[in-house]
């Protein structure tokens, strides 16, 4: 530096390379910032990858055992599609499943053991956490199966655990279908395709709700597991019967969705269901006897009707009908109870009958 120079200079000269220093100094922290940024990123979308590939693998160990434990080779595309996975995915997910020893590769692919194993858990995963839904929240029937499908990867060994204490350790999912015991043993299902005949009486032993669309067809007619009904008429395009005393038809798709076992006359004797009417068909100035709940009462609603007095055994009567007609005031254990119809149709009566048998009832819409 020159020795002509002023002090002022110097000091403007040294505080530019200060600044300069400063700005190299933040730009390689930032540059290390933004690298530690990007390995996160990284590192998170892949943990994310991995988690979709084993979601992935566990549906299609769970579609195969389904299917019966094996499927044809060339029908693997077919089952990844119906799981939303494109034909890469699903032979990348087959492969490593093959490659850990829980399929096996050939003509047909087979679960092995090992295989079974780990598709009864996730079977077992879903149907406690569809059977806690059913019971403890407040999700519509048609909601169950995608949202316990989305937990079933996600709960754990001792959630499930406690989620079993809480429901007191249920042996079938609000469907029908048996919920593997901790030991991973199946119990008998029950299946039963008879064909209906007319002028019968019928259990509902299961509902399938794969088909979101019919199972939501039949859900808003209140069908479920241990519904009785009376069929009283079979055609090829479908099927009419009573249901707690009303009337409907269904098309003959839903058979294949509905499993039924055929009651005999002493079980229809035994069964208070089987003559039984809907408490919003009560008429004004006349007392009934309730006969119990419907089936298709679950969770939080049936616990506060039981609450409230409408317990088998109780005299119903209409106290007071709204100016619009509905909520309607009922009269149960001293005690006025107003509930809409959407409540009361969970409520069943009796039709004051010694022998089960149907009045003329108006078609239900």
């Amino acid at each position: 530096m020159r020795g002509h120079e002023s002090p002022l200079f110097i000091r403007a000269y040294f505080c530019d390379r200060l600044l300069h220093h400063n700005i190299y100094t933040m730009m390689k922290r930032e540059k290390s910032h933004g690298t530690r940024l990007f390995d996160a990123i990284r590192t998170r979308f892949g943990r994310h990858d991995r988690e979709q590939d084993r979601e992935v693998e566990e549906d299609l160990l769970k579609a195969v055992y389904e299917l019966g434990g094996r499927i044809a080779a060339d029908e693997v595309q077919r089952v990844g599609e119906s799981l939303g996975v494109d034909a890469d995915r699903t032979a990348s997910a087959v492969g490593r499943l093959a490659l850990r020893g829980e399929l096996t590769m050939g003509d047909e692919l087979q679960l092995t053991d090992a295989g079974r194993e780990h598709a009864l858990r996730i079977v077992r995963a879903h149907r406690i956490y569809e059977q806690y839904l059913a019971e403890h929240s407040g999700y519509a029937p048609a909601e169950w199966h995608e949202r316990a499908h989305r937990m079933e990867h996600r709960i754990s060994d001792a959630e499930q655990e406690r989620i079993v204490s809480l429901l007191r350790n249920p042996s079938f999912d609000p469907h029908g279908d048996p919920i593997p015991t901790r030991s991973l043993e199946v119990a008998d299902r029950g299946d039963d395709d008879r064909a209906l005949r007319a002028r019968s009486w019928w259990r509902v032993t299961h509902v399938e709700d794969d088909d979101r669309a019919l199972f939501t067809l039949i859900d808003a007619l209140g069908l479920t597991k241990d519904s009785v009904l009376f069929i009283t008429d079979v055609t090829p395009e479908g099927f009419t019967f009573m249901y707690e005393g009303e009337r409907f038809t269904l098309p003959a798709a839903a058979h294949a969705a509905l499993n039924m076992e055929p009651m005999t006359d002493d079980e229809v004797r035994r069964s208070p269901e089987a003559d039984a009417r809907r408490l919003t068909r009560l008429e004004s100035g006349v007392t009934a006897r309730i006969v119990g709940l419907s089936p298709s009462c679950r969770g939080a609603l049936r616990r506060r009707l039981l609450d409230l007095g409408f317990v088998r055994g109780s005299t119903v009567s209409i106290d007071l009908v709204s100016p619009m007609g509905n909520p309607v005031a009922y009269a149960v254990r001293g005690t006025a109870i107003a509930l809409r119809h959407d409540q009361a149709r969970y409520i069943l009566i009796g039709t004051g009958s010694s022998q089960p048998s149907f009045p003329h009832i108006p078609q239900s819409q």
